[in-house]
């Protein structure tokens, strides 16, 4: 028997734990150079004028005069968002282009960017997939990013063989972003595991919906990414990383 603790809270006999992935298990820095070249390719490609590579990189969350994340910007969006948003920008130079045309030249961007510069599993997340790799529980990352581009972060991160599945937000995706559940139907029914077998595990709310619209068995909120401790509202638990997690 497994059971999963974090301070006086235990998940006995969990089948499938869900993590998200920036700000859970990895501490990413690289969106403000990876947008300013997504502007620099966008504005050369399409021959845009000068003016519009600070209007594509404040569209995708990056203040161009302080070169700064913007809070509660398009940069917190699932990737596909990014993408319709960028078709929608270019429209307005009557350039019409498809979502896999973007999506294409967003992942030729990211080929070229050494995310090993920039990515970095939190304290105690490596310790916590090993001691879940020597159980039966499956483990699962389900992400806003792209799936490709989860990928990539989590093998620069040295943490991608500890997957049983990776999901991300993909063009030809079947199932619906968080807050939706159908992410964590998704991979249960992939797995052959039971929603109210899961634990998430997560920073936004967003995340605890997902688990709480799935009917899981608990979620675990984290303080390492974007939200304080009153954002968690539909957290069982709040937690300063998931370095406090145990496997019993």
């Amino acid at each position: 028997m497994v059971t999963i603790v974090c301070g006086d809270t235990k998940y006995k006999d969990p089948e499938i734990i869900f993590f998200d992935k920036d700000g859970t298990l990895l501490n990413i820095s690289m969106y403000v150079p990876v947008m300013k070249r997504r502007a620099e390719v966008l504005a050369e490609k399409y021959n845009l004028p000068e003016m519009s590579f600070n209007e594509i990189l404040e569209l995708m969350g990056v203040d161009p005069d302080t070169n700064s994340v913007i809070m509660g910007g398009s940069i917190h969006l699932p990737r596909i968002d990014n993408i319709k948003r960028t078709i929608d920008y270019l429209r307005k130079y009557s350039i019409n282009v498809s979502i896999e045309e973007i999506s294409l030249l967003f992942d030729e961007v990211d080929d070229k960017v050494d995310f090993s510069s920039y990515i970095e599993p939190y304290s105690g997340v490596k310790e916590l997939l090993e001691n879940l790799n020597k159980t039966d529980i499956k483990i699962v990352i389900f992400t806003h990013d792209s799936t490709l581009a989860a990928e990539k972060h989590l093998k620069n991160a040295g943490i991608k063989s500890y997957f049983d599945l990776i999901l991300g937000i993909d063009p030809n995706s079947t199932y619906h972003a968080k807050p939706a559940p159908d992410m964590i139907q998704y991979a249960c029914k992939v797995l052959e595991v039971n929603a109210n077998r899961a634990v998430v595990i997560g920073d936004q709310e967003k995340d605890m919906l997902a688990g709480k619209n799935a009917g899981v068995l608990g979620c675990i909120g984290v303080l390492t990414g974007k939200s304080e401790e009153k954002d968690l509202t539909h957290a069982d638990i709040i937690i300063q990383s998931v370095g406090e997690i145990k496997v019993k």
